[in-house]
């Protein structure tokens, strides 16, 4: 019903945030990442949505900044017992590309990264999808089934420096973006810290 939401970013908290269209304050529910990725308040923002009406006629517009995101959200909640709280930790945990691999290759203790996803869950998530993630085209490439053990030792690092394992995940991120994927272990972190402290 509403595709996207574009305007400007009036609000935000750590669920939900309020986009402004041409005078009209609009509630977003957003997920940890989303949150993490949004733009200065006051600042253009565009969001990829999922309208949705519970049965006590609750309106609620999901957003994201990707497509690949809300193509992710989309499919997960069509798994039952996976409601919208589930999926938008799994959009946080996960990145696009790692859950459709995760669900491709049986990756069960990859979904589980994922707080409140159980064994049983996970796979009922690669029964109910595998089939039909297999013929989604995301904007991301990169196959990140799995983590390195240099990325992972990166993650332990940050993590033993007090950032979140979200934070850690997110600052390994950039940092391969800057560095390139080849790295070492101390470079990766040095430059993952910057963007944790910033």
């Amino acid at each position: 019903m509403i595709a996207h939401i574009k305007g400007t970013l009036e609000q935000k908290d750590s669920t939900e945030v309020v986009v402004d269209v041409n005078g009209v304050g609009y509630f977003v529910e957003v997920a940890e990442r989303t949150l993490n990725e949004l733009p200065a308040i006051g600042e253009p923002v565009t969001f990829y949505t999922h309208y949705t009406q519970n049965r006590d006629h609750a309106i609620k517009i999901y957003g994201f900044t990707s497509r690949d995101a809300l193509k992710i959200f989309e499919l997960a909640i069509t798994v039952e017992r996976v409601g919208p709280s589930l999926a938008q930790s799994i959009v946080t945990r996960l990145s696009p590309a790692q859950f459709q691999q995760a669900v491709l290759k049986e990756n069960i203790p990859i979904l589980r990264r994922v707080p409140r996803l159980s064994d049983e869950i996970a796979k009922r998530i690669i029964l109910k999808l595998k089939k039909k993630i297999a013929k989604v085209k995301l904007e991301e490439k990169v196959d990140v089934g799995g983590v390195s053990s240099t990325h992972q030792a990166v993650i332990n690092v940050l993590v033993n420096l007090n950032a979140s394992d979200l934070e850690a995940e997110q600052a390994l991120e950039k940092a391969i973006e800057s560095l390139g994927d080849s790295a070492d272990r101390d470079a990766l972190v040095k430059e993952a810290l910057r963007y944790i402290r910033n």
